[in-house]
C-alpha cells in the first residue's frame, strides 16, 4: 500500500482531532503490521499515553488487535505489537465493461470477501439495473460495516454526479449511472474512469519496499485502450476531469476508423480487440478473447505469435508519445500485455529503442500489472478504501 495521508477541511474541534489522531495511528498500523506503540509514538510526535488511548479506542471498534509475540530473556513486559482486524470493514467495488459488470465485497486490504457477475447488455438502464439488483443482494445480510462502494466505469465521467457522458466502447452517451446503481442504497459512492482506477490500483496496493509510483502512466488496454495517469503522486485529472485520452491519439491519419469518429487512433492498433482482429487478419478465426490469442502464440501458433509481435510494435509507437510527452519513471501495462509479457516487450523495447532518443528513455521501467484482466476492478477497491484512510470526515471514523 502507499504512504498514506489524510486530509479535512476546518478546524477541528476536540472531539475531532481525537478522531483525526485515530485516523493517524491506524494508518501506522496499516502500512507497519506489527508496529508497536513506542514506534507509533516515536513516528507521530503524540505521548505514548496518548497512543495508548488511541489504540484502546480502536480495539473497542473492533479495527485493530494485539499481535502475539515470542516471550524474550529481557527484563520487563515485551512489546506488544498491533495488527490491523482486516475483516472489521469492508467496501464494495463495481466494475462496468463492455463485456460484464463484476461486483465484489472486499476487507480492509483488498482481499475479495464475495463476488458477483452480471452479463452486459446493450441497453444501458438494462444494464445498469441487473448490476443494482446484484449490488443490493452482494451487500444484503453483511453485518460488519462497509464503508463506501467504489465504481469503475470506461468512458468520460461526470465527476460530480457520475453521468457518463461519452464512452465509445459502451456505446453510452449521457447515461446516468451512479444515480441508477446507487438507488436505495445508504452508502458513500465513488467513481472514476477504468484507467484512472487501474493506475490507482497499481499504486496503492504497491508492495511496501517497491519501487515508487509517484509519477507513472498506467495503460488499459481491455475493452479499447485508455491511459491513467499519476504524477506527484496523485492521480491528474484535467480541467474536466478527461485527462489521459491517449487512446485516441493518432497513429495513422489515414488509417481504420474508430468508433470515437477519427482515424488511426491507437485504440484501433494496440487494444485488446486490435489484438484479435490482427489474429483474424494473419488467418487466425475469428475470436474475442484476447488472451486466447496469447494463450495460442505461447503454444506456438503461427497466426498469434505474429499478431502478439504487431500489437506490441503498436504498443511501442504509442508509448513513444507518452515517454516524450509525459517523461514518466515508470508505464505499466495489463490485460494481453500483461499476460503475455514475455511476448510483448521485447517488441515494445525495439520500437523504442529505434525511435525514442537514449536520454529520453533513461531510467524508464515498463512492467506488466499484477491485476492483469481486472486492474481497474482493484482500482474501484482502492478508490474506496483510499476514501476510508486518506480523507476524514468529522465523526466518521466508522
Amino acid at each position: 500500500m502507499r504512504p498514506v495521508t489524510f486530509t479535512t477541511k476546518g478546524a477541528l474541534g476536540k472531539a475531532s482531532l481525537r478522531e483525526a489522531n485515530e485516523r493517524l495511528v491506524l494508518t501506522h498500523i496499516v502500512l507497519q503490521p506489527g508496529i508497536s506503540r513506542l514506534a507509533i509514538a516515536k513516528s507521530t510526535g503524540l505521548s505514548p499515553s496518548a497512543i495508548t488511548g488511541i489504540v484502546e479506542r480502536l480495539k473497542t471498534a473492533g479495527l485493530v488487535a494485539d499481535e502475539k509475540t515470542e516471550p524474550t530473556a529481557m527484563a520487563g513486559r515485551p512489546p506488544s505489537n498491533l495488527r490491523l482486524v482486516e475483516g472489521s470493514r469492508n467496501v464494495v467495488a463495481v466494475e462496468i465493461t463492455p463485456f460484464d459488470a463484476t461486483l465484489v465485497l472486499a476487507d480492509l486490504v483488498g482481499n475479495i470477501v464475495d463476488r458477483r457477475e452480471v452479463a452486459a447488455d446493450k441497453d444501458p438502464e438494462t444494464f445498469l439495473d441487473r448490476a443494482h439488483r446484484a449490488l443490493v443482494d452482494l451487500i444484503s445480510g453483511i453485518q460488519t460495516p462497509i464503508l463506501g462502494v467504489g465504481v469503475s466505469i470506461q468512458g468520460i465521467l461526470d465527476p460530480a454526479t457520475g453521468q457518463v457522458i461519452a464512452a465509445t466502447n459502451l456505446n453510452w452517451r449521457n447515461v446516468e449511472a451512479i444515480r441508477i446503481l446507487r438507488q436505495g442504497i445508504d452508502l458513500p459512492f465513488y467513481w472514476d474512469n477504468n484507467a484512472n482506477l487501474s493506475a490507482l490500483a497499481e499504486q496503492w496496493f504497491a508492495a511496501p519496499g517497491s519501487a515508487s509510483l509517484d509519477n507513472f502512466v498506467f495503460v488499459t488496454l481491455r475493452g479499447g485502450l485508455g491511459t491513467g495517469l499519476i504524477f506527484g503522486g496523485h492521480l491528474v485529472q484535467g480541467a474536466t476531469a478527461r485527462a489521459g485520452e491517449f487512446g485516441h491519439t493518432v497513429l495513422y491519419p489515414d488509417g481504420r476508423k474508430c468508433l470515437c469518429g477519427n482515424h488511426g487512433c491507437w485504440e484501433e492498433y494496440a487494444s485488446d480487440k486490435a489484438l484479435c482482429r490482427l489474429y483474424h487478419e494473419q488467418g487466425g478465426e475469428a475470436i474475442c478473447d484476447s488472451r486466447e490469442v496469447i494463450r495460442r502464440a505461447k503454444a506456438g501458433d503461427a497466426a498469434a505469435l505474429k499478431a502478439t509481435a504487431e500489437a506490441g510494435r503498436n504498443l511501442g509507437l504509442g508509448l513513444m508519445n507518452v515517454i516524450t510527452g509525459l517523461n514518466p519513471a515508470a508505464i505499466c501495462l495489463d490485460d494481453f500485455a500483461a499476460c503475455g509479457w514475455e511476448l510483448i516487450e521485447p517488441a515494445i523495447w525495439d520500437v523504442l529503442k529505434s525511435r525514442v532518443p537514449d536520454y529520453w528513455l533513461a531510467g524508464v521501467r515498463i512492467f506488466p500489472s499484477e491485476h492483469a484482466v481486472h486492474a481497474s476492478l482493484s482500482g474501484a477497491v482502492a478508490l474506496a478504501l483510499s476514501k476510508y484512510f486518506t480523507s476524514f470526515h468529522h465523526g466518521q471514523m466508522a
